[in-house]
């Protein structure tokens, strides 16, 4: 990859929505040259996927992580992941190596609910589980697609487009501790569910499946966005594929520690994509990017240095591959529907 290559990700790592003609006109190169380099990028997976990022707390749902250790003898692993990554409410599942095999993180509507799903994701499992633990998503202390190879600051106009890049937190897009409940229409309901199938979709198209104009198709992303509900469109870069290992990072800390005292570690630490607040057997879980043992020591001595004193202990895991990957779940679509009727 060439600078502009790295300089297109970046734009679609903050929303992939930004139309070809603008990142040409950023980067000074033709529209054709962007089209077909992200064309490139994409066959050559440079570009893993394009998500919907959406808060499901503000439409009723609890987000659990549930980290998984299997008993021995599965023969056909791959098999399994497939099975679990249709449950209609997993929106995430990655592989580990190291204590646990697996972290699956679900949307439920109250614990009631999480035990069901936990039910039915072990019988997937034919009930094959040595070990596991869950933890209930608070916040996010971190979340940006922006890996250092990745933040180059490069410049690109905002628009009142179709991209709707005027009104999204683009570089950082995490969620505070506070939020307000909201009751989506119907149609924002369905928006949401072919944004989910594709980030990228036009106005138009969405219009035309589902018989609305396009004027109202943007009125409903543009409320959906000022709700807080739409986080963000992203194109997902490979980290793999430019030399990155994901490790994660579970801490303990002091019951009572500021928020403030958490969040300072990720004022200059760059290399982390995602930083929950969390409840359970840890009180943080971090996924950190580093290409070597250097720079991951480097960056947990860092992290350890700003906010020691209040760690109690800390565990690494080292993540194998994410398998699943979905913000919106069918499950969350099918709950929305039902509870409009």
């Amino acid at each position: 990859m060439d600078k502009k290559d790295l300089q297109i990700m970046e734009i679609l790592a903050q929303n992939c929505r930004v139309p070809h003609t603008t990142i040409a006109q950023a980067l000074k190169v033709s529209k054709d040259t962007i089209t077909y380099k992200i064309k490139h990028l994409e066959k050559t997976e440079f570009i893993k996927e394009y998500v919907l990022f959406v808060d499901a707390r503000k439409l009723g749902f609890t987000r659990y992580h549930i980290l998984i250790k299997l008993d021995a003898g599965i023969k056909d692993k791959q098999e399994l992941y497939d099975k679990i990554s249709k449950h209609k409410f997993v929106m995430w599942m990655n592989s580990y190596i190291g204590r646990y095999d697996l972290q699956i993180i679900i949307d439920a509507t109250d614990s009631f609910h999480l035990n069901k799903i936990r039910e039915e994701l072990f019988e997937l499992c034919d009930n094959k589980i040595k070990e596991y633990f869950i933890l209930t998503h608070l916040s996010d202390l971190e979340f940006t697609q922006l890996n250092p190879v990745l933040d180059l600051n490069t410049k690109f106009k905002k628009k009142q487009d179709h991209s709707f890049s005027n009104l999204l937190t683009t570089r950082k897009f995490p969620v505070n501790p506070h939020f307000e409940r909201y009751e989506p229409t119907k149609i924002e309901i369905d928006i949401l569910r072919i944004l989910a199938d594709n980030p990228k979709e036009s106005l138009i198209d969405i219009g035309r499946k589902l018989s609305i104009d396009r004027n109202t198709v943007k009125k409903r992303i543009t409320n959906l966005i000022g709700k807080k509900v739409i986080l963000n469109f992203g194109g997902i870069p490979n980290l793999s594929k430019q030399g990155f290992v994901t490790y994660y990072l579970l801490v303990r800390v002091e019951q009572e520690t500021p928020l403030e005292i958490l969040k300072k570690p990720f004022a200059k630490l760059q290399n982390i994509f995602y930083a929950g607040r969390m409840i359970g057997d840890y009180d943080m879980i971090l996924y950190l990017n580093a290409r070597n043992p250097q720079e991951l020591n480097s960056s947990i001595e860092f992290f350890k240095s700003e906010i020691e004193s209040y760690i109690i202990h800390y565990d690494l895991l080292v993540q194998d591959k994410v398998h699943y990957w979905r913000q919106f779940t069918p499950g969350i679509y099918e709950n929305l529907m039902a509870r409009s009727k």
